[in-house]
């Protein structure tokens, strides 16, 4: 299927490695223009440095923290500078924080909303008018706590309902603009140095038995399975779907 994604140029968030690095190259295979974004700065030149050996300048990034009103205008400016338009925008960026104080923490609770439902917030919001310019494409990255319960952490799991809610609230604000917005709802996604990854090397048998008790497909989703419903999404194909959640678990929520 040809997506059309030839020389349209998305921005995505929290790209610098797992789903939204897989999110790039996938987009950069089908000839489009990305911008990928990262905290490490590090890490963001590594990934782009592989990216640019073979994509040249088709592919371009900004590092630091995507909160910062600053970080956001050196993103803006450089699409305005390099490529004019902005298509789409992937909101994957989040956070799990690794010591939870209490399951009702109140502290916990803000730190989740600032770091996973607000960094989508502002980031979404920032690059608006440009999306609204395009008629281009919005889509969030959540997660399957917000459906059901998985032990997660309260904080966590009310973040990713914000943002399921505010995903429906803005497909409906925007449609008279011919914009369209979406929502992709992972399960247990594997890649090396994740979070299920670092749980794996701590208790193998543990999470082996888990997947298998807990997800019908019998195994972890990968990277690349989440990156070609966005490429989809993104793409003329799915100019009809609009305030759509898309679960992708596996089957996990339905078990």
């Amino acid at each position: 299927m040809n997506l059309d994604l030839s020389n349209k140029t998305f921005l995505i968030s929290g790209s610098s490695r797992g789903i939204g690095f897989e999110i790039a190259e996938s987009l950069l295979n089908e000839e489009a223009n990305v911008i990928i974004t990262g905290r490490s700065k590090k890490l963001i030149q590594k990934q782009f440095n592989k990216l640019y050996l073979q994509f040249g300048s088709k592919v371009a990034y900004v590092n630091g923290d995507i909160k910062n009103n600053l970080v956001l205008k050196n993103i803006k400016n450089l699409i305005k500078k390099k490529w004019k338009k902005l298509d789409g925008i992937v909101a994957n960026a989040g956070s799990v924080k690794k010591n939870i104080s209490s399951f009702s923490s109140e502290k916990d609770f803000h730190w989740y909303q600032k770091n996973n439902f607000f960094t989508a917030f502002k980031f979404v919001n920032y690059f608006l008018n440009e999306i609204k310019k395009s008629q281009g494409s919005i889509i969030f990255i959540s997660s399957i706590a917000s459906l059901k319960d998985l032990d997660a952490p309260l904080g966590y799991v009310s973040s990713k309902l914000s943002l399921n809610f505010y995903s429906k609230f803005l497909s409906k604000k925007l449609a008279k603009y011919n914009v369209n917005v979406n929502n992709i709802i992972p399960g247990n996604i594997y890649f090396k140095g994740g979070n299920w990854d670092n749980k794996k090397k701590k208790n193998p048998i543990k999470i082996k038995k888990m997947i298998k008790d807990k997800v019908p497909l019998g195994r972890f989703g990968k990277p690349e399975e989440i990156a070609n419903l966005v490429m989809f999404l993104l793409s003329s194909k799915a100019s009809f779907i609009t305030g759509a959640e898309v679960v992708i678990d596996g089957g996990q929520i339905i078990k």
